[in-house]
């Protein structure tokens, strides 16, 4: 029997019960880092293209990152330690597996519905029109990325009771992303020592990868596998810690 599809019809529920509200927040949220860090950089960052053209791709990867990492960590946080559902949900025949399957795919559905209303704001915004084969390759990326956030955000939901320590961790990955990987500020512009370190994260590249398809760079195809790898490893961690936090599957 397919277990998923309950789980799926309650999620499409819960959606078209705030869907005003998730409308509002996919179309503000690119609109907002457009205006209060996009166009303020772009005043104080020369490159070879148009900055804000440049730093679309940053828009795309934190607004359909955090996206994907805040629904999947606060509903996994919810699930666990708030509301208990895990104790009714584990009793039915739905084992760790579907549990987890479903929560990060919930968080990769919001996510590229982010992404989706990202790439067309920022495409009218900036007046840039990609080829349907850079779309391709963008959303093929993006994917990726927003798989990793959601297992991320699984996993720190599943051991992390303490909301305020949530909302923190929240608060302190969208800085990072924002400006410290390169998504708004170019890599050139960091401290040497800095760039050493940063460099070894294969989502470093990966993000870098966004940026090349738009300015017509090859990209890493290593940063990629590496963010790939990483993300299907730490999913069978996560899969291993609700083992011993659950129940056997």
């Amino acid at each position: 029997m397919n277990y998923f599809q309950p789980l799926l019809i309650r999620e499409w529920y819960e959606f078209r019960k705030h869907i005003i509200s998730n409308l509002l927040f996919w179309i503000l949220t690119p609109i907002i880092l457009h205006i209060f860090l996009a166009i303020p950089l772009s005043r104080f960052i020369s490159m070879d293209i148009r900055y804000l053209n440049w730093s679309a791709g940053g828009i795309w990867i934190t607004t359909s990152g955090m996206t994907a990492f805040l629904q999947s960590a606060y509903r996994m946080r919810k699930i666990q330690f708030e509301s208990r559902q895990v104790e009714a949900l584990l009793k039915s025949p739905i084992s760790n597996l579907d549990l987890l399957s479903i929560n990060i795919a919930r968080g990769m559905l919001y996510g590229i519905g982010q992404f989706c209303f990202a790439i067309l704001i920022t495409s009218t915004l900036n007046h840039e029109y990609l080829s349907i084969g850079s779309i391709l390759i963008i959303s093929f990326q993006m994917l990726t990325l927003i798989f990793h956030f959601s297992v991320v955000g699984t996993f720190l939901g599943l051991l992390i009771s303490n909301g305020m320590l949530l909302t923190n961790i929240s608060f302190f990955l969208f800085i990072f992303i924002t400006m410290g990987l390169g998504n708004f500020i170019p890599l050139e512009n960091y401290p040497n020592s800095y760039l050493a370190v940063i460099e070894n994260i294969p989502t470093t590249a990966a993000f870098a990868n966004i940026k090349s398809v738009i300015i017509h760079n090859p990209f890493n195809w290593q940063g990629f596998s590496f963010t790939l790898l990483g993300s299907i490893i730490l999913f069978i961690i996560t899969l291993i810690s609700s083992h011993k936090i659950f129940r056997k599957i």
